[in-house]
């Protein structure tokens, strides 16, 4: 699990235990079954919820999990990056399938984002089990320095190409800007994901 999680303690609920509850078992069976997701939630609860979450998929479902913190990214430098470490998480936790990540010093931050979608899938395919990658502050992502809009067009067409990765999409602000990466016919993931609403 990535290191920049917390430790899980005690997870902070809604009011509701059962709904707490059948949310994080959608969440769970949805990303199992191949269906990637967006939400928003407050975010101490969210990095909760999600070490829940990847901890039961990777533990009782044999799945491949990993966690990127996109709060400080502000370049598609700092995205290659996050993607870089969270993937080699993976070998971290005892997994030696990623093998060696070849980047050329020429590479570009663009090129590097590209080696490690494509190596996520054949990863996956080849160990025929699913690997899901949580974006926590997912927002952050249109508000990047030289070419948000750029990346986010190039990721949605690599993950809509993959069938062994999903994705959970999560933010911590207003819920109308992350409903509109996904509900608006002009931006690049629309109807990528379902929206799911976390019970308060």
């Amino acid at each position: 699990m990535d290191e920049s999680m917390p430790d899980s303690h005690e997870i902070v609920q809604p009011t509701s235990h059962s709904s707490y509850n059948q949310f994080v078992r959608e969440l769970q069976q949805r990303l199992y079954d191949g269906c990637s997701v967006m939400f928003t939630i407050p975010r101490d609860v969210g990095i909760e919820v999600a070490h829940q979450v990847l901890h039961a998929l990777r533990e009782h479902r044999g799945c491949l999990t990993t966690y990127l913190d996109l709060s400080s990214i502000q370049s598609i430098e700092d995205f290659a990056d996050a993607l870089t470490n969270a993937y080699l998480d993976l070998n971290a936790d005892g997994n030696d399938s990623l093998g060696n990540m070849n980047y050329s010093v020429h590479m570009s931050a663009q090129e590097k984002v590209d080696c490690l979608v494509e190596l996520s899938e054949r990863i996956a395919k080849s160990l025929d089990t699913r690997l899901v990658v949580w974006f926590h502050e997912w927002q952050e992502v249109a508000r990047m320095d030289g070419g948000g809009d750029l990346l986010l067009k190039r990721l949605r067409g690599m993950f809509q190409l993959q069938s062994h990765v999903t994705y959970a999409f999560t933010g911590s602000r207003d819920p109308d800007p992350m409903r509109k990466f996904f509900a608006d016919r002009g931006q690049a993931f629309y109807r990528f994901a379902v929206e799911l609403k976390y019970p308060v």
